[in-house]
């Protein structure tokens, strides 16, 4: 006779009653942004992506500017703008220091680190043919050469006029830190525990000199220590960083306290204005041939404190490495990433080091025995000996277990922090996959209408919120029909139905996000996709791309007449699986099923061969159970594949049309305790 196996499962069959008591949530709080940021939909189209090789802009450029140098990420020339007021013999020197003009060798994107000129490279190509035609002219005709300012524009990135006005009016009102004395100074710096020991002494080892030589003042009214962000001493700043006392963080850390130190943040910093290229220390660093990159002012002034190496601050922390920055740090032959922020920092110095050229590149992995430069400083360990411990980011093809000690340590010990970021909005999904990782390939799949976009839409916005920077490439629905809907899952109302200063205020918040969109509609050739994708994982540094979907794909290309479809698929999927590894970029791509009768979908069922379930890290299914009944439908996310933790299971889901959103609603605790049965049990029997 058969052994019956009695288990308990959870059960998706609640009473539909049930889940709208469980469900309800308070509204949304929505918060008014400054009022004068600026409106900008990311949209990469294809005038953002170059048609022109590195070996063409190499040969233009030498041919149509003078002192033409090669460098590592950049091509650098004499800026026309900046010697025009020069004699013929300095401009022809190659080696004077009038202002160069930097080529970036990838996009072709341009920038002068002392006039500031900028532009992509169709609006310096424009320049270089109107030069062109005044020299033919100009054997006949004498006349005025073109100027670049015509064709380039000043760097503003997104600055308001707001932050502007802010930035220069508390610079106003702070007092240089010549102006004051220890006494007035020490107590303040004590509440910034800048790099210091975590009892006593709070502020002795931090050097008034070094505040001193970056240009620092302090507004002791508001606790604020504001520092310009310089391109030489004699510059005008452009940028502020501005650190605060957090009045949040424990007051004191014991030195043995190793896992709490880590998240101990004594100070808040904060940029003005909020994006832009500047680097923190740079008129201190240039001139050098090695340099520290930090992600933190905290960090920046340790460093500067403690080594004879010079520091600088990353205008964006972690978050990205903008073009115009890239210009600054092209002459330096050795940069070391010291980035704290755990696995996070770490996969950023990576991708920064790709960008950057990886041969001139260290990197000094955070962990528990070297944090960021602040908190080595905190305890009490050698800041000198951290940074010669920096291994060079180079691969090499052989390795040692030796070498890869520290990161098996680190994902035994930290494996929430490693496990990658979590979501939000799905808990569940979270206890499966463990987190969302950088170099993963996941396929999605679902049956036609239901609702595949709409989640995968909320699933990155989710991860997205939390700074994920995410580039969707939508084939199927134009960008605005997916932007309304990002926007409603963002607010979480019904903004039809709302007045337009609250769309106002809900359009405001959504625009600070990270998120990116590819200008592509239809049918598309996948080397296309996969050449927009690469300009914006180099210059947005995505770290997340969703392709919706693949079937968009197949079919455009003239050697597609001749090949099977599997296998052209096959080869599709290849070539995004090969992009997510040599990138460390997270790919989720969405493949319709086979036409299949109401049934559960397994792996089996994605369109194709075996390539898809094969390369994929993660497999994510849609299941939408269909009744006879057209009210009792029931849907759930199957994870049918997890290579990274194992764990299979689905996660039931509820779409709430008003706000276009899967996520569980917030339970009320009152009427969930009127409403709870006494005992909710479900069991399921296997005959075997």
């Amino acid at each position: 006779m058969n052994a019956v196996c009695k288990a308990h499962v959870q059960t998706l069959s609640y009473s539909r009653k049930l889940v709208a008591t469980r469900m309800k949530r308070e509204p949304t709080r929505l918060i008014v942004p400054s009022p004068g940021l600026i409106r900008q939909i990311h949209i990469l189209t294809d005038g953002d992506i170059r048609d022109i090789s590195s070996n063409e802009i190499r040969r233009i450029t030498k041919s149509s500017f003078a002192g033409f140098q090669e460098g590592y990420t950049c091509v650098a020339v004499n800026c026309p703008s900046c010697n025009q007021a020069s004699s013929p013999t300095t401009i022809k020197d190659a080696n004077n220091d009038l202002g160069k003009l930097y080529i970036n060798l990838r996009t072709g994107y341009s920038f002068c680190t002392r006039c500031f000129l900028s532009g992509p490279w169709s609006s310096l190509s424009k320049y270089i043919q109107a030069l062109d035609v005044f020299q033919l002219k100009s054997e006949k005709v004498k006349s005025s050469p073109p100027s670049i300012a015509q064709h380039l524009s000043q760097y503003t990135g997104t600055t308001s006029t707001t932050e502007t006005n802010e930035m220069k009016g508390l610079w106003n009102l702070a007092q240089p830190i010549h102006s004051l004395s220890e006494e007035t100074l020490g107590p303040f710096l004590d509440k910034l525990s800048l790099g210091v020991g975590r009892r006593t002494q709070t502020s002795a080892d931090l050097s008034v000199e070094t505040l001193k030589k970056v240009g620092a003042k302090v507004n002791l009214d508001l606790e604020q220590l504001i520092l310009p962000c310089l391109t030489s001493k004699d510059a005008e700043f452009r940028s502020v960083k501005i650190l605060t006392p957090n009045h949040n963080a424990s007051e004191a850390v014991e030195s043995d306290a190793s896992k709490e130190i880590e998240d101990y943040h004594p100070i808040i910093e904060k940029n003005l204005p909020k994006q832009h290229p500047w680097l923190l220390g740079y008129h201190l660093a240039k001139g050098r041939d090695e340099v520290i990159l930090t992600a933190t002012a905290a960090d920046t002034l340790t460093a500067l404190d403690c080594l004879a190496v010079p520091a600088v601050c990353l205008p964006s922390g972690i978050s990205n490495l903008p073009l115009a920055t890239m210009a600054f740090l092209e002459s330096f032959r050795k940069i070391t990433l010291w980035l704290g922020h755990g696995v996070q920092g770490s996969d950023c110095a990576r991708a920064f080091a790709r960008k950057l050229g990886e041969k001139r590149c260290h990197l000094i992995r955070s962990s528990e025995e070297t944090p960021s430069a602040l908190l080595c400083r905190m305890k009490g360990k050698n800041v000198a000996q951290v940074l010669k411990a920096a291994l060079p980011m180079t691969h090499k093809s052989v390795t040692t277990f030796s070498s890869l000690r520290k990161e098996v340590y680190e994902e035994i010990t930290q494996s929430s922090k490693v496990s990658g970021v979590r979501w939000r909005r799905f808990p569940i999904l979270t206890d499966l996959l463990k987190g969302h990782r950088r170099g993963e390939l996941t396929v999605f799949t679902g049956p036609t209408g239901a609702g595949k976009t709409t989640f995968l839409s909320e699933y990155s916005l989710d991860l997205c919120g939390q700074d994920v920077r995410t580039l969707w490439g939508s084939f199927e629905i134009r960008n605005v029909r997916l932007a309304k809907m990002m926007l409603q899952q963002f607010s979480g109302l019904l903004l039809e139905s709302e007045t337009r200063e609250t769309f106002d205020i809900v359009a405001d918040k959504f625009e600070k996000l990270p998120m990116y969109y590819l200008a592509f509609h239809g049918q598309q050739n996948v080397t296309s996709v996969l050449e927009a994708m690469s300009h914006a994982v180099y210059v947005y540094d995505i770290s997340h791309v969703v392709i919706d979907n693949l079937q968009f794909m197949m079919g455009t290309s003239n050697e597609n007449l001749s090949m099977d479809r599997y296998h052209r698929q096959d080869q599709i999927i290849g070539s995004f699986r090969r992009f997510a590894t040599d990138n460390n970029v997270h790919v989720t791509l969405v493949i319709h099923p086979r036409k299949e009768a109401m049934e559960e979908l397994s792996t089996s069922s994605i369109f194709g061969g075996a390539k898809a379930s094969q390369e994929a890290d993660n497999i994510l299914i849609l299941q939408d159970k269909r009744t006879n009944d057209p009210n009792h439908r029931r849907k759930y996310l199957e994870v049918s594949k997890n290579r990274y933790a194992g764990d299979l299971g689905v996660m039931p889901l509820e779409f709430h049309k008003e706000s276009l959103s899967f996520a569980p609603r917030k339970k009320n605790a009152n009427r969930e305790r009127e409403k709870r049965p006494t005992s909710f049990k479900c069991y399921v029997y296997i005959l075997s």
